[in-house]
C-alpha cells in the first residue's frame, strides 16, 4: 500500500500534490472541528434536560404516591405534563402505575431496583422496550402516603427531538464541509498553477539549455518570491556552467594546438638525428671530422629537444595552477643581477637600469597597444620599494626570457634598458624591458605571448626559439596576480611591461628586518647618465 501510494505520488505534478494535501488537511479539519462542535452542542443539550428532568422529578417526589382501590395503580395524572414520563416502580423493579398507555416506545425499566438509586446518583439514558429510541432518565426514592411503602419514583424524557437536532446539524455541517472543500480544492489549484507556473517556464528553459542553447537564461520574477530566488540562482549557475564550457572548449582547442604544435617542433629535431643516425649506419659518414661533425649536430638536436621538452613540462605546471613559494622579495636586485649577467654574457651591448614614474604612464594590460610617453623614465620622487610577493627563481626567469627576446630580435650592438618603478596608485611594481630593434607589429602584439607564436616565421630555429618562452613569461606573471603587454617604444623598438602587485605592509616590515642597515636594496644602479643623476639625489 505504502509503495503504491509512492509510486502514484511520483507519477503526481506538484500542483497535484499540493492541491491533494491541501484537500486532505482541510477535510481532516472540517471533520474534527464537526466532531468537536457536535460534541459540545449535544453535551449542551443534555446538560439541558438533566436539568428539566430534575425539576421535574423533584417536582414529582415532593408529595408521596397515593394509591387507588387496587395496591397495583396509583394516579399520577394531576402530577407532571404528559410530555414526561412519570413512573413509580416497587423494590424489585416492577413499575407499579406510570403516566403512560402500554408502548413499545416507552423506556424499558426491567433492570430498574432499589441499588438503581445507589449507583445512579445522576440523570442516565436507557433505551425504549423497542430499542428504536432512548430515554433520559432520573430516579429518586418514594414513599406510599398512609402506608409509607419505599417506592422508586421515574422521571424520563425522550430524547428523540435531540438526536433530530443532532442529525440536522450534522447534514448541514457536511454539506458546508463538502462545498468548502470543493471549492478550496479548486481554488488551491488555481493558485499552486499560477504559482508554479515560472517552474515551468525554469523547467522548458532548462531544457533548451540542456540541448545545447547555452545562452539562454531564465525570466526572472520578483527576487523575493521562492521562484525568483531559485531563477536568479539558477541564472547565475547556468553563467558559471557556460563560462566553464566555454574555457573547456577553449582548454581542449588549446590542447590540440598545443599538442600539434610541440608535435611539429620535435619532429624537426627527431628527424635530424635519425638522418645522421641512417648515414653513419649507412657508411656514409666514415671520416673522423664527419663524425664529429654529426655527433655535434645530434647533441644540438638533442639539447634542443630538452629545452622544448622543459619548457613545455613548465608550462604544464602553470597550467596546473601550483602554488608557487612566495616570499617578499624586491625587484630592484634581480634587474640589477640580470643586467650584469647580460653584459657579461654579450659584452658589445649597452645595458642600463633605470628607474621610471610607473603613475605617468598608463595600466598595464593584456594586448594593449598604446606607445609609451616621453617622460617615462624622468627619475620619479620618492616612491616605496618595489617590494612583492614572488617566487625568486620563477620572477628571475621571467627577466631572463625578456632580456633574451630582446638580445635575440634585436640587431648586435643595441643598447638594451632595464626599468623598475613603482605605481603608487594602483599599488603594483613595474619592470619594463626596452630594446630598440625592429619592434612587434601592432597586429601581432596581442599574440606574442601564445605557445610556439614567432613574429617572423622565416627566422632560423636557432635565432628564432621555440616560441615558449614569452608563454612562459606570462603564466608566470599571471601566476603572480600581474599582468604583462607590449607597447611600442618611442623611436623604434618594443618595450616589453610587466606590472606585479606590491606586497602588503606586513611583508615589506619584515623583509626589512631581514635586510643589513648598509643595504640599499631599491637603489638604481648602472652607468647611464639618467641613473647616476638617480643616484646623485
Amino acid at each position: 500500500m505504502r509503495r503504491a501510494l509512492t509510486r502514484l505520488l511520483g507519477r503526481t505534478s506538484l500542483a497535484g500534490r499540493i492541491s491533494a494535501l491541501i484537500v486532505v488537511v482541510m477535510t481532516f479539519g472540517l471533520v474534527l472541528a464537526g466532531i468537536g462542535t457536535l460534541s459540545i452542542i449535544r453535551d449542551a443539550q443534555v446538560a439541558d434536560i438533566d436539568v428539566e428532568i430534575q425539576e421535574a422529578l423533584t417536582a414529582f417526589t415532593s408529595e408521596p404516591v397515593t394509591r387507588r382501590d387496587t395496591p397495583e395503580q396509583c394516579d399520577l395524572a394531576q402530577r407532571m405534563p404528559n410530555t414526561y414520563y412519570l413512573g413509580v416502580a416497587g423494590p424489585d423493579g416492577v413499575i407499579v402505575c406510570d403516566n403512560k398507555l402500554p408502548d413499545p416506545e416507552n423506556p424499558d425499566l426491567s433492570g430498574l431496583s432499589l441499588a438503581t438509586l445507589v449507583e445512579q446518583p445522576k440523570a442516565f439514558t436507557i433505551p425504549s422496550i423497542d430499542g428504536q429510541s432512548t430515554w433520559r432518565t432520573l430516579v429518586a426514592p418514594t414513599t406510599v402516603e398512609g402506608t409509607g411503602e419505599l417506592l422508586i419514583s421515574v422521571v424520563a424524557v425522550n430524547t428523540d427531538q435531540l438526536e433530530a437536532t443532532t442529525g440536522t446539524f450534522m447534514l448541514v455541517f457536511a454539506g458546508f464541509s463538502v462545498l468548502a472543500v470543493v471549492l478550496g480544492a479548486a481554488l488551491t489549484r488555481i493558485l499552486a498553477v499560477s504559482t508554479l507556473r515560472g517552474l515551468r517556464r525554469t523547467a522548458k528553459q532548462a531544457e533548451r539549455f540542456a540541448d545545447g542553447d547555452y545562452e539562454t537564461r531564465l525570466s526572472t520574477e520578483h527576487p523575493r518570491t521562492e521562484v525568483g530566488s531559485l531563477q536568479r540562482s539558477l541564472n547565475g549557475m547556468l553563467d558559471r556552467i557556460e563560462a566553464a564550457i566555454e574555457q573547456r572548449d577553449e582548454s581542449v582547442k588549446q590542447m590540440r594546438q598545443f599538442v600539434g604544435d610541440a608535435s611539429h617542433e620535435l619532429r624537426t629535431p627527431l628527424v635530424s638525428v635519425r638522418g645522421y643516425a641512417e648515414l653513419y649506419r649507412m657508411g656514409a659518414i666514415s671520416r673522423p671530422e664527419d663524425v664529429a661533425s654529426a655527433m655535434e649536430r645530434i647533441e644540438g638536436e638533442a639539447k634542443r629537444m630538452a629545452r622544448l621538452v622543459e619548457d613545455l613540462l613548465q608550462l604544464a605546471r602553470l597550467d596546473e595552477r601550483r602554488p608557487m613559494d612566495l616570499q617578499p622579495l624586491d625587484l630592484v636586485p634581480l634587474v640589477n643581477d640580470a643586467a650584469s649577467d647580460t653584459r657579461a654574457g654579450s659584452p658589445d651591448r649597452q645595458v642600463h637600469v633605470l628607474p621610471i614614474d610607473a603613475d605617468a604612464m598608463g595600466p598595464v594590460e593584456d594586448d594593449v597597444d598604446d606607445a609609451l610617453p616621453d617622460a617615462i623614465f624622468t627619475p620619479p620622487p620618492l616612491t616605496p620599494p618595489a617590494i612583492v610577493l614572488g617566487d625568486e627563481h620563477a620572477l628571475r626567469q621571467v627577466i631572463s626570457n625578456l632580456i633574451g627576446n630582446a638580445l635575440r630580435y634585436t640587431p648586435e650592438g643595441s643598447p638594451i634598458e632595464l626599468a623598475v618603478g613603482v605605481t603608487a596608485r594602483r599599488r603594483r611594481a613595474v619592470v619594463m624591458v626596452v630594446d630598440h630593434g625592429p619592434g612587434v607589429p601592432a597586429d601581432q602584439r596581442g599574440k606574442v605571448f601564445e605557445r610556439f607564436f614567432r613574429t617572423d616565421e622565416s627566422r632560423a630555429r636557432e635565432t628564432g626559439g621555440s616560441g615558449l618562452g614569452l608563454a612562459i613569461v606570462r603564466g608566470i606573471v599571471r601566476a603572480h596576480g600581474g599582468r604583462i603587454d607590449v607597447v611600442e617604444t618611442p623611436g623604434g623598438g618594443a618595450t616589453f611591461r610587466m606590472a606585479i602587485p606590491l606586497a602588503p605592509d606586513e611583508a615589506v616590515m619584515a623583509l626589512s628586518h631581514k635586510l643589513r642597515p648598509a643595504d640599499t636594496p631599491n637603489t638604481i644602479t648602472g652607468d647611464h647618465p639618467q641613473a647616476r643623476a638617480a643616484a646623485g639625489r
